[in-house]
C-alpha cells in the first residue's frame, strides 16, 4: 500500500503546469522542514494561471530562479529556496527547521551556502538558532 505524501499532492496539483514551487512549498518538497503540508502551494509564475490552492508570484523569467527538476516539478534549489525566505521574511520556524536541516545534513556546516551580502546578518541571526534548534 503506498503512501500518499504531500510531494504527490504537488505532483498531481502541479505537474505540466509551467511553475517553480517557491518560498515554504520548496523547502516541505526539498524535505528541508519537518513537515510539510501546506493547504496554500506557492509557486512563481510567469502569469497568472488557474491553478486551485495556490498563492502564485510572478517572476520575469524562469531564468531569474535557480531551480532543479525533481519528480517531474520545478522547484527553487535549496540555496535559492533559503535566499528567497530570507528576503521575503518567511516564517521564523520555516526558516530555522530549514537551516537547521541544511546545517545537520551537511556535515554540520552551512558552508555550501552562497548568501548574498544584504542577506548576512538575517542569515547570521537564524543560524545561530538553527544550530542550537535540535538542542532544545
Amino acid at each position: 500500500m503506498k503512501v500518499y505524501t504531500y510531494n504527490d499532492y504537488l505532483i498531481n496539483l502541479l505537474k505540466g503546469k509551467e511553475c517553480i514551487l517557491a518560498y515554504d512549498t520548496a523547502a516541505d518538497f526539498l524535505g528541508l522542514t519537518n513537515d510539510g503540508d501546506s493547504p496554500e502551494a506557492k509557486i512563481f509564475v510567469l502569469a497568472e494561471q488557474k491553478i486551485e490552492c495556490t498563492k502564485q508570484f510572478l517572476i520575469p523569467s524562469l531564468e531569474s530562479k535557480e531551480y532543479i527538476k525533481k519528480d517531474d516539478l520545478l522547484c527553487t534549489t535549496v540555496n535559492q529556496t533559503i535566499i528567497d525566505l530570507l528576503e521575503k521574511d518567511g516564517e521564523e520556524q520555516v526558516i530555522v527547521e530549514s537551516l537547521s536541516n541544511y546545517y545537520f545534513e551537511n556535515g554540520e556546516s552551512f558552508s555550501g551556502l552562497n548568501i548574498p551580502k544584504h542577506l548576512k546578518e538575517k542569515f547570521k541571526k537564524y543560524s545561530v538558532w538553527a544550530v542550537e534548534y535540535y538542542d532544545e
